[in-house]
């Protein structure tokens, strides 16, 4: 990094905020020093803080002044590798959001790249609106219906290339120069270990099949250290190419001016250096198998690296490549969304339809399409139209196909398993919920996680101080007097078996399969320091609506409780049908208001002052997102015939809500919320009020009181079912050591209720907390030591989210909101508290195997080195060694993609 120009009192100061965010893929990396030189090159160019990845090749880079593309792209190259930029997000200095403006010099190639199957790389509004999972109640149709808004190009996009596509073609490159080196490296054993096979002229044959090994084969590694020479940088390259031409070289001289070329020969193998005689020796056969070796270790790594994004590349590949666009059309010739959809949003009776097949790429947001059983949903979207079972298990890990009809969101990737579906589009591209989640994933993938800063530190150091250490290993071995071959050899087998190989792979493997698997169960772990949190995690707290219970409270047909005036102790005066009263009457004491005569009968099961009462509370309610409301505003819907308007709405966060209803001219107050809180506001509950609440509450229901004008008028009681999984994820959050708790803004019986449900201690429960104080909870806990994760859903949940981040992790439902998605730490796509137990069990999963891998790692090169220093390992044994750990340290990290079962 560059010396800071401030003085260190500055410290202390806020770092600056950033201004853009560049992606870089990054060729020619092979080992954990190649990512502290990009890293340190990256570092010295002012405001740019740069996080290298070794597996997914690429580099996350946050600027906090301008630096343009080629800046960086030069910087890389003065580093001795090639960059290209595969995305750049300029952002709002005040919050660091992406801008409105923000352009992207993106190629779509690129964009493809980094998150297949997501569509154009666009960044328009309507793309960065879409929430993790579609919220339909943002869609807005805008335009004419089924008119993509983005010009069809003439020529077929170019398809995106698989993601890791560069570990595949490195494999088959390899794969090449490994055959060839192995079939010629193996005479060259026989010939080097057994006396009897060597014929008149063998060592002239010998250095003929080894030569092309050593030079042919070994050019990747040749090629990486001059590189890296060339640029004042030392590699694992640089330490495996000294190896191989000091063994060749060596080889040569003992040939051509040492004697052993003399017809008539003979030469026995020992595999210890200090074993072998003082004859002069040969060593083709070391550098042909250390190369041999290395190139074996190399092709099995670079496979198992394209394994390792077996999961993340089947999420991103979920996406359609074409769309049936449908167009509707009204008897006049509008495409007009107002002249061809009803009110909920459905296709007219007389609207024409037209279809037509088009690229992915050529929907917008707002268009039609249809999606027929056995396709793939094209994008996000709302159904409209037909009902259906879609199957979303490669994207959540849920098995059973969820049964969706009109109002309903769905997934783009997700398989329409039986009816025809008409769907409204509401984000394409880069907004999707597949490309969303794809770009979160490799987000992750690309930081670091704490642990491996420290193996990147001492990789920066490591490659110098082998080279060192094999000049000292020489040194030595002269000084004690042995013979310069027995020198030579141990400082070569000192070069070779000390390469960094699996230190670099050690994390960044590890994450990818590991981050990769758990997305596609539904998990989206946003970075890698998340993986440290878990293991410390000892206590979550679990928000009830939504997290442990259905989230989709709705309004029971006995769920409405009225009374008569007769009936209330001290009277009234009249009934609830009676308090609207007819505007053009000068006596609003005695006559109804004849609005409400339609409203006598309007539904099947209801009488007069039940329908008067649900259109009122569904008035007022429709403009709140609390779950409460929303169901007593569907039930409205569904029960009555009109819902009237409401205006001057206001939401009592936690309490209720009023607002004005207007009939005829005539406007009521109406107000719809906690006993408690209608108390407050001077409303008299009557006996029959209190009881009918104690009443729900005692069944686990959810009550709300209207009062009209002043006056308690109904009791209407909403319920919320326990998710069948809850009570067995509670249980194993208790086998991980963790301790649930419930918390909730819901009555203390009906909390104490669903905790006895699924099994959480009557201790643990926090009830009636209003959303302003959950974050004090969460809180509250960290005081005492706690390390506590909080699941929630709501924007009321972003502070507490947030809050658990600071010491533990956020978890937020994928069906929740944006704010409390983007507060989160973990988003959970799969609405089930089973994932809760999926994201822990993954996390700590990948956590131990990171440990696993950098414990050998470090035990490898600890153990290996001195006995490579003391003679005791010929070089091809300490190339075969050194390959191995790289093959382990990869094969141990795809144990992760059967993780989370």
């Amino acid at each position: 990094m560059s010396e800071p120009t401030q003085p260190t009192t500055t410290d202390l100061a806020p770092s600056p905020a950033p201004v853009a965010t560049v992606d870089l893929a990054v060729g020619g990396m092979t080992c954990a020093s190649c990512v502290a030189r990009v890293e340190k090159k990256l570092g010295k160019l002012d405001g740019v803080e740069a996080s290298v990845n070794l597996a997914t090749e690429s580099a996350k880079v946050t600027l906090t002044q301008p630096v343009s593309n080629e800046e960086l792209i030069n910087a890389v190259a003065r580093a001795g590798y090639t960059a290209t930029v595969t995305d750049r997000t300029e952002l709002r200095a005040d919050d660091g959001a992406p801008a409105p403006d923000a352009t992207s010099n993106t190629t779509a190639e690129a964009r493809a790249e980094r998150a297949p199957g997501s569509g154009t790389a666009s960044t328009s509004e309507s793309d960065n609106a879409g929430a993790l999972l579609p919220n339909t109640d943002t869609a807005a149709d805008t335009g004419p219906v089924g008119t993509s808004t983005a010009p069809d190009s003439a020529t077929p996009p170019t398809p995106p290339p698989v993601f890791g596509q560069s570990q595949a073609d490195r494999a088959e490159y390899l794969r090449t120069r490994l055959i060839v080196s192995l079939v010629l490296s193996i005479p060259v054993m026989a010939l080097s270990m057994l006396p009897v096979l060597q014929f008149t002229g063998w060592q002239w044959v010998l250095a003929a099949l080894a030569l092309p090994v050593a030079t042919w084969g070994a050019w990747p590694f040749h090629q990486a250290a001059f590189r890296a020479i060339r640029h004042g940088a030392f590699t694992m390259d640089t330490l495996v190419s000294l190896g191989v031409i000091a063994a060749t070289g060596w080889s040569l001289w003992a040939l051509l001016f040492g004697g052993a070329g003399e017809l008539g020969m003979r030469m026995s193998m020992e595999f210890i250096p200090r074993a072998q005689g003082h004859q002069v020796h040969m060593y083709f056969e070391s550098a042909a198998w250390v190369t041999t070796f290395l190139l074996a270790g190399r092709y099995a790594e670079a496979r198992a690296r394209f394994r390792s994004g077996d999961a993340l590349r089947a999420l991103l590949q979920l996406g359609a490549t074409q769309a049936t666009r449908v167009t509707l059309t009204s008897p006049a010739g509008s495409t007009d969304a107002v002249d061809v959809l009803d009110d909920d949003g459905a296709p007219l009776p007389d609207a024409t339809r037209s279809e037509e097949t088009v690229a992915i790429d050529a929907l917008a947001a707002g268009d039609l399409f249809v999606v027929r059983p056995g396709e793939k949903i094209a994008t996000d979207g709302v159904v409209i139209e037909g009902r259906s079972a879609v199957d979303a298990s490669m994207l959540t890990g849920e098995s059973v196909p969820v049964e969706t009809g009109p109002g309903d969101a769905v997934t783009g990737g997700c398989m329409n398993t039986s009816g025809v579906l008409l769907v409204r589009a509401t984000a394409v591209g880069a907004g999707t919920s597949l490309a969303r989640i794809g770009a979160m994933v490799t987000d992750a993938q690309a930081g670091k996680a704490p642990v491996q800063r420290l193996a990147d530190r001492i990789s920066g150091v490591f490659v110098p101080a082998v080279i060192v250490l094999a000049l000292a290993t020489l040194a030595v071995w002269l000084l004690l007097g042995h013979p310069a071959q027995h020198a030579f050899m141990a400082a070569v087998a000192v070069l070779v078996i000390a390469c960094p190989c699996a230190l670099g792979l050690a994390t960044p493997t590890a994450l990818l399969v590991g981050s990769g698997r758990a997305a596609q169960l539904g998990v989206v772990i946003k970075g890698p320091e998340v993986l440290e949190s878990t293991r410390t995690l000892d206590t979550i707290v679990l928000d009830k609506t939504g997290t442990v219970t259905e989230g989709r409270m709705r309004l029971d047909a006995d769920g409405i409780v009225t009374w008569d005036a007769a009936e209330v102790e001290g009277g009234v005066g009249e009934t609830l049908s009676d308090t609207i009263r007819d505007p053009r009457s000068s006596d609003r004491s005695r006559q109804p208001h004849h609005a409400f005569e339609d409203l006598s009968h309007p539904a099947p099961g209801l009488s007069g002052t039940q329908a008067a009462a649900l259109a009122l509370a569904g008035s007022v309610e429709a403009a709140s997102e609390h779950p409460v409301a929303r169901a007593i505003t569907e039930a409205a819907k569904e029960r009555l015939e009109q819902v009237p308007a409401v205006r001057d709405f206001s939401n009592h966060e936690g309490r209720g809500v009023s607002g004005t209803v207007s009939l005829d001219g005539t406007a009521y107050r109406v107000r719809v919320g906690r006993p408690a809180w209608l108390a407050e506001q001077g409303v008299d509950l009557p006996t029959q009020a209190t009881d009918a609440v104690a009443a729900a509450q005692e069944s686990g229901a959810t009550a709300v009181v209207l009062a009209v004008d002043g006056v308690a008028r109904a009791v209407l009681s909403v319920r919320d079912t326990v998710r069948s999984s809850s009570r067995e994820a509670v249980a194993a959050l208790r086998e991980l050591g963790v301790r649930p708790m419930l918390l909730t803004g819901d009555n203390r019986r009906t909390a104490a209720r669903v905790a006895r449900e699924v099994g959480i201690d009557a201790a643990d429960v926090r009830a009636e907390v209003l959303p302003g104080d959950k974050r004090d909870v969460i809180a509250g806990l960290q005081d005492e030591g706690r390390v506590v994760g909080m699941v929630g859903d709501g924007v009321n949940d972003a502070a507490a989210l947030a809050q658990a981040g600071t010491r533990g992790l956020g978890f937020a439902m994928g069906s929740g909101t944006d704010v409390a998605i983007e507060a989160a730490d973990i988003t959970l796509v799969r609405a089930d508290l089973d994932a809760v137990v999926t994201a822990i069990r993954i996390s700590r999963d990948t956590l131990r195997i990171i440990k696993q891998n950098l414990f050998w790692a470090f035990a490898y090169n600890v153990a290996a080195i001195p006995l490579a220093a003391a003679g005791m390992l010929n070089p091809m044994i300490a190339g075969a060694a050194m390959a191995a750990s790289s093959v382990i340290v990869v094969t141990n990290s795809l144990r992760l993609r059967s993780a989370g079962k």
